[in-house]
């Protein structure tokens, strides 16, 4: 005899509605960032772009992402997730057809910038929806479902986009958001309000959304533009000192606000800020290490963008299988050892990736399916801890902290590690120039445009034997600088697996 359903419940009709909706908003995310990895290289040779506008290109998208993700979760607390859900998705298709017409990096910095706001309305909104939707003692399972469909779409990412920059333009990267925008909006008509929603509606904390944003942005320009020129300017650490003291006072004003985007609450519970923690730190890690790993593969090792974006396919297949028991586990055993394997796993494949050689099958692959695991592993346990330790009726601002931690982590990782990387390739690059035979025009011209490492383009006059040997030179001191940032990207991974030791065994389950 069929178990009788609650009134106020959703059908298993609208449940599946509501994972396959939060499944695809952040799967738009992941398309956007994947696709966007593979076709950074060639963007910035196709819009004759420095290394650090190339980074701001990403940047400028995770810090409004980032900074507003909170503000965005705490909206739809207090609209009801399917408002902002709605306004976040049709923004977004927007200012990802202003991406695809951008003439300049000027003007795909600008649209990237609205697109991470766009992005930081919907993603908070779509998971909180799951919570929002389902019963307590079944989100864990729920979300275990959401993340092994999104893993679905993960290899889309650098593979549509590898084919479209190989034989269509990088513009396409852009318009792979329409359609799901479309599919999304669609399903979104028909579905009512969710039953778990709460019912009292939560003020906005605007000053702490302006606090936030303004500190986060100042902290990565400083970094980003001394990265530029490989060391830092008065103007530059006079910008870091600001956005560090406001990022403070931030803190310290949630403290002050009766209605903040971060309670107290929050910061003083135990398991979110030992999640978020870790998040942090994983992240900061593991994405900053994906991002230049896509420059390792077309810039050092002379892969094409569809080998490039089909070089992670491992991970997606994995993720698939892994993750829906994942979540299932950490709810049930608790997330203690699992999320410990998870970071120790990814330092391993860091550290692996960091020898890699170019050839694939011997040196990137066995990389890739350690990095599968891992990523299979911590995906929905972080995310499960993180909505139990909101409690209830906080569930999209939960959503919210947890998706800005994540975008921080990187965010902060990628300024930093693109400044250690100017830094370094400047300084060996000047220490190579002194042991070559070449001319002292030669070499002032090389050192002018070190902004662009592999990028550069050499003037057609000199010879081709000589341009060929500088490319052979400029291309392995640019590797030998990435690798680095992914064997400090793998110690960022054992932070990480440190932390997960301080996990309970409830630390998953709802109170």
């Amino acid at each position: 005899m069929a178990e009788k359903q609650h009134p106020s419940e959703f059908s298993e009709t609208q449940r599946r509605k509501v994972i396959i909706i939060a499944a695809l908003v952040t799967a738009m995310g992941f398309i956007d960032a994947t696709a966007l990895n593979v076709a950074l290289p060639f963007i910035q040779s196709s819009l004759n772009a420095s290394a650090t506008d190339i980074h701001w290109v990403l940047e400028i998208y995770l810090l409004f992402l980032a900074a507003l993700m909170m503000a965005g979760g705490a909206l739809g607390d207090t609209l009801g997730r399917r408002r902002p859900l709605r306004w976040g998705v049709a923004l977004f298709a927007l200012t990802s057809f202003g991406c695809a017409v951008s003439p300049s990096a000027e003007w795909l910095i600008f649209f990237r910038a609205t697109q991470g706001i766009s992005a930081a309305l919907m993603i908070p909104a779509s998971l909180a929806l799951i919570n929002a939707a389902f019963p307590p003692d079944e989100r864990g399972i729920a979300i275990g479902r959401w993340s092994a469909i999104v893993a679905i779409a993960i290899p889309i990412g650098p593979l549509v986009g590898g084919l479209a920059v190989d034989y269509l333009s990088w513009h396409f990267v852009f318009l792979l958001n329409l359609p799901i925008s479309v599919i999304v909006l669609g399903m979104l008509v028909s579905l009512p309000r969710p039953p778990f929603e709460p019912a009292k509606p939560l003020p906005l904390d605007v000053y702490g959304s302006i606090l936030i944003t303004v500190s986060l942005g100042l902290i990565t320009y400083g970094l980003l533009e001394a990265g530029r020129e490989g060391y830092f300017h008065p103007i530059e650490l006079i910008v870091l000192v600001i956005g560090t003291i406001l990022l403070g006072v931030f803190f310290w004003a949630e403290t002050k606000i009766k209605t903040p985007m971060l309670p107290v609450t929050l910061m003083k519970d135990r398991r979110f800020v030992l999640v978020s923690a870790q998040t942090l730190v994983l992240f900061a890690g593991f994405q900053s290490a994906m991002y230049f790993l896509s420059f390792l593969y077309i810039q050092a090792f002379g892969y094409t963008a569809l080998q490039a974006g089909a070089a992670s396919l491992p991970i997606s297949v994995i993720v698939f299988f892994i993750s829906a028991r994942a979540g299932r586990m950490a709810t049930i055993y608790g997330p203690r050892l699992i999320l410990f394997s998870s970071a120790a796993l990814m330092a391993i494949s860091l550290f692996w990736l960091s020898f890699a050689d170019g050839n694939y099958l011997r040196s990137v692959f066995p990389g890739m399916i350690v990095m599968g695991i891992a990523v299979g592993l911590f995906a929905a346990p972080l995310t499960t801890v993180a909505m139990a330790a909101a409690g209830p009726g906080r569930d999209g601002l939960a959503s919210g902290v947890n998706n800005a931690v994540s975008r921080i982590g990187p965010l902060l990782g990628i300024a930093v590690f693109g400044y250690w990387i100017g830094g370094d390739y400047a300084l060996n690059l000047t220490t190579a120039l002194s042991d070559t035979n070449l001319s002292a025009d030669k070499q002032a011209f090389l050192i002018d445009n070190r902004a662009m490492i592999a990028a550069i383009t050499l003037p057609a006059d000199w010879p081709l034997a000589e341009q060929e040997n500088i490319m052979r030179l400029i291309r392995s001191l640019f590797a030998s600088s990435l690798q680095e940032v992914l064997r400090i990207s793998a110690l960022f991974a054992v932070g990480a697996a440190i932390l997960a030791l301080f996990y309970r065994k409830d630390d998953a389950r709802s109170e």
